[in-house]
């Protein structure tokens, strides 16, 4: 998880902020969120986001465990 102790993100906002092209930054392209999700998704994880407007905002990544695969000699 990541945890910042920034301004937050809206309540209404929140929904939003995994899409694409998506972004309260006026210098903003809205991708990176994108394409961190479809990372952790391509990996079987999720990612969510949890966010107090004013105070701060978490981002939690979950990943299954790997699994060791015995090598064929």
């Amino acid at each position: 998880s990541v945890h910042d102790q920034g301004h937050g993100i809206a309540a209404e906002h929140l929904p939003l902020v995994f899409d694409s092209f998506f972004t309260r930054k006026p210098e903003g392209m809205g991708l990176g969120l994108s394409i961190v999700r479809s990372i952790v998704e391509a990996h079987g994880g999720n990612i969510r986001v949890q966010s107090t407007f004013g105070t701060s905002t978490v981002f939690r990544v979950d990943l299954p465990q790997a699994t060791l695969r015995k090598e064929v000699e």
